[in-house]
C-alpha cells in the first residue's frame, strides 16, 4: 500500500539523496510502511531475503553469531535515517548477518528485485542511488575495520 508520506520522505534517507522529487515519485510506490516490535529478527542471516529496510523511527541492531557457543557479536546499530539489507541492492544473497529490533521500529520496506527494475528503466536513478550505496558501504568498512583493529589491539 503506497503512502504518500513516503513520497515525502524518502529522499531524507542518505540512500536516496539527490533524488528530484519526480524521482522520488517513480520509486516510492514500491515501498511499504511497516512496523516491528521490539525483538522482532526481520533479517536472519544464511536466509535468502531480498528486502531493504528504511528506519524512520527506532533502533535495529545487527548481529553476527560467534563460532561454537560464544553467542552472537553485536557489530552494528542504526537509527532513524539509515538502512538495513542495502547489500540485496547489489547481490541477492544468503543474509551475512542478522538484524533485529531492539525497540518497536517503524520502517518502510521494499523488495529490492523491484527497485532495481526500476533502475534498469530509469538508469539515472538507478546511478544516483547506487552511488549512495558506495558512500553508505564505505563508510561501513571503514567502521568494521576500526572495529577489527580495535579489537585486535586488546588481545
Amino acid at each position: 500500500m503506497f503512502d504518500g508520506q513516503i513520497e515525502n520522505t524518502l529522499n531524507r534517507f542518505p540512500l536516496f539523496l539527490h533524488l528530484s522529487s519526480e524521482e522520488v515519485a517513480v520509486v516510492a510506490p514500491l515501498f511499504k510502511e511497516i512496523v516491528l516490535p521490539a525483538g522482532t529478527t526481520f533479517i536472519k542471516q544464511d536466509e535468502l531475503s531480498a528486502q531493504l529496510y528504511l528506519i524512520v523511527a527506532g533502533i535495529a541492531e545487527v548481529c553476527l553469531p560467534l563460532i561454537g557457543e560464544r553467542g552472537n557479536a553485536s557489530i552494528a546499530k542504526f537509527g532513524p535515517g539509515e538502512c538495513v539489507g542495502e547489500l540485496s541492492l547489489a547481490k541477492i544473497a544468503r543474509r551475512a548477518a542478522s538484524a533485529k529490533a531492539e525497540v518497536d521500529c517503524r520502517c518502510y520496506v521494499v523488495d529490492s528485485e523491484k527497485l532495481i527494475g526500476v533502475f534498469e528503466s530509469q538508469p539515472k536513478i538507478g546511478y544516483r542511488v547506487f552511488k549512495n550505496l558506495a558512500l553508505i558501504m564505505a563508510d561501513r568498512l571503514v567502521s568494521t575495520n576500526m572495529m577489527l583493529r580495535n579489537s585486535a589491539s586488546q588481545g
